[in-house]
């Protein structure tokens, strides 16, 4: 069935070929790292600087890479001898973990899935064992590893219903793929299902949990909160409504919402975060075609003195999470639009009153938790924003409710860090107590 694969594989390379070519001259964000994907590095350099086989820990995107910086450093607590590599498939993904690289001793962009190009990267890397967070199934990659005789293991994973759908069309073939990890440690028991139905051997799967639960608990004193205000150019006494990781149709929406809740809210800010960096622009443009007393957020830090504004961009990267602390009212996107959702356990740590939309595949365990819990309200539509946002304007018992029990949320069903742990952890052992004897039988 590898040979189908790559067949297709390349076929569609050669018809979408002129396609990509579009793509990569119009769209910054297709450049970056693609040249990387295939292997160019200068690969001297990265293994002069490692003292022995590495750990090779795989987290796609934003939200996979902050959950795997925990994980990393309970990694190097238990094993602070062994190098570790992670890899990201995106731009942002490389940017934050780049901004929290510590215990990381290099960042590099995972390879395409051509068997060439996962050959090069493995034979130079050789680790020790592959650790991909959620689930990334790469058929050619997770071959070569088996060929080699490394582990693979898949920690916090996940199959969406959609993905599963689409899995299941091609059983017969992701059977083969399934068996080359060597243990799936899943979110939730209907994740372990899936997977097994998928074709995964029952023993190889176990229920660990989110590992999205264990973000560390941040505590924010009212220095720090006042600095946030500041960075902004706005005063402690303003409410703010953040609509964080917002995707293409949704800040059409949130302007909508945000226009109405102003004529019964003056003092009310809002702060707009797009999800990728390449659309700030764009996003730009959409505010300011309302007429909104608008900034983005660097220009603020570069004009210290200017007046305060209505509407702000957030056009960094790496802020929004510290933002949630001193938000009255959380929106997060890519709920409202078919996207799947993002981490709403980002503001329910700091105990913020959380929204989002009817589109959280990506999340729904958690979005379903939090919901039994009274811990965040879920919304279909313009006006039911509307009329969510402006009830917890208008009533604090509320907001601190919601952000009560959405904190004791994350409370509760924290562990997962722990539980995968005790799955990953003798892997690595046996696995460096193997590569030990290997190099004292070559001397």
């Amino acid at each position: 069935m590898h040979v189908i694969y790559n067949a297709l594989l390349y076929l569609v390379t050669i018809v979408c070929a002129p396609l990509l070519i579009i793509l990569l001259l119009v769209e910054k964000r297709y450049r970056a790292g693609f040249f990387q994907k295939f292997g160019l590095y200068s690969w001297k350099e990265i293994l002069s600087n490692l003292s022995t086989r590495p750990l090779w820990i795989h987290a796609v995107s934003v939200g996979e890479v902050m959950t795997a910086i925990p994980f990393i450093k309970e990694i190097k607590r238990l094993f602070p001898q062994i190098p570790v590599i992670l890899s990201t498939g995106t731009a942002t993904g490389r940017h934050i973990a780049k901004r929290n690289s510590r215990g990381i001793d290099h960042i590099i962009f995972f390879p395409f899935d051509y068997p060439f190009i996962v050959k090069l990267f493995i034979s130079r890397l050789r680790p020790l064992v592959f650790i991909a967070l959620e689930t990334e199934l790469w058929p050619n990659f997770l071959r070569e590893l088996k060929q080699r005789t490394i582990p693979a293991l898949i920690i916090s994973g996940r199959i969406s219903g959609r993905s599963f759908r689409n899995y299941r069309r091609f059983g017969f073939f992701f059977k083969q793929v399934l068996d080359t990890v060597a243990c799936f440690c899943m979110q939730s028991p209907a994740d372990a299902e899936r997977i097994i139905a998928m074709g995964a051997d029952k023993s190889r799967v176990v229920v660990t949990g989110n590992l999205k639960f264990d973000l560390p608990i941040p505590g924010v004193e009212q220095a720090e909160k006042d600095s946030l205000h500041q960075g902004l150019n706005l005063t402690a006494e303003r409410r703010i409504f953040i609509a964080g990781s917002t995707h293409r149709g949704e800040e059409e929406i949130i302007l909508d919402a945000y226009q109405a809740l102003k004529k019964e809210a003056p003092d009310l800010a809002l702060i707009i975060a797009p999800r990728h960096p390449e659309r700030f622009g764009e996003v730009e443009a959409l505010i300011q075609s309302r007429g909104f007393r608008f900034s983005r957020k660097t220009a603020l830090e570069n004009s210290a003195g200017s007046k305060s504004c209505d509407v702000i961009l957030l056009d960094t990267v790496g802020e929004l999470s510290r933002l949630y602390a001193i938000g009255t009212v959380i929106f997060v996107g890519g709920s409202l639009v078919p996207v799947g959702g993002h981490n709403v356990l980002e503001p329910a740590v700091f105990r913020r009153p959380v929204i989002f939309g009817p589109h959280m595949g990506n999340f729904s365990e958690i979005a379903k938790t939090l919901k039994r819990s009274s811990g965040a309200v879920q919304i279909h539509s313009t006006a039911d924003l509307i009329n969510q946002v402006s009830r917890l304007l208008g009533d604090a018992s509320l907001r601190e409710s919601l952000g009560a029990n959405a904190f004791q949320v994350v409370a509760r069903n924290s562990g997962a860090l722990q539980r995968s742990m005790e799955i990953v952890r003798p892997v690595i052992e046996e696995q460096a107590k193997l590569n030990l004897e290997l190099r004292n039988s070559e001397k």
